[in-house]
């Protein structure tokens, strides 16, 4: 069980391959090391062990991002690793750099409501890479505070399931901590806007 169970060390190869030369949005730094900091954070800082929780990490964004296929994953990983992977996944209309941040939250709040659990925690952890990653990547000051808008509606909405669809006992904890632990970044002053202002001549 856990990062050391083979299906993970195969999502791990597939992620690599699928992912190729791919980079982060600061244009250096290999795109592989954003699903594996998204299973690092189950692992070692919400204590998740079920393999497939951790082959979702490491192919959640593989549908949108690469030319691998769902045929692909279903067959190398089972069916429920693909449909979360495909619960994570946005269609066309939703994904890309010219598509409005508001088409991104509509589709991102309109699915929650009927995806998996597991693919919900890993998404805990894949918005809590991205906003510690968030100041390397070239976005005006702008698109960054939407997106801290658009996870704050976000975990919201979370919080709003919960109270009426509750996740399953085994995952409670992860979720209530993962939860937590993104509010607490959220909370956290920009460091990028902070350098700003300190800059600034008064």
């Amino acid at each position: 069980m856990g990062a050391t169970d083979a299906r993970v060390v195969a999502a791990m190869e597939f992620a690599l391959r699928a992912h190729g030369r791919q980079t982060r949005k600061d244009g250096r730094t290999p795109y592989l090391v954003h699903p594996v900091a998204v299973l690092r954070l189950l692992v070692t800082r919400l204590g998740i062990e079920d393999p497939e929780v951790l082959a979702t990490a490491l192919l959640h964004d593989v549908l949108e991002d690469t030319d691998a296929t769902a045929e692909e994953i279903g067959s190398r990983f089972g069916p429920r690793v693909l449909s979360w992977v495909e619960s994570l996944t946005l269609p066309p209309e939703a994904h890309g750099e010219g598509v409005p941040l508001s088409t991104k939250t509509a589709f991102l709040l309109r699915s929650l409501a009927g995806q998996p659990w597991e693919a919900v925690l890993v998404k805990v952890c894949d918005r809590w890479d991205n906003l510690l990653d968030m100041a390397a990547a070239p976005w005006s000051a702008e698109r960054r505070r939407a997106f801290r808008e658009q996870t704050s509606r976000w975990i919201a909405a979370v919080r709003e399931r919960r109270a009426v669809d509750p996740e399953p006992p085994r995952l409670t904890r992860a979720l209530g901590e993962g939860l937590t632990a993104l509010e607490r970044v959220l909370q956290e002053p920009d460091p990028l806007e902070e350098g700003a202002a300190g800059s600034t001549v008064r």
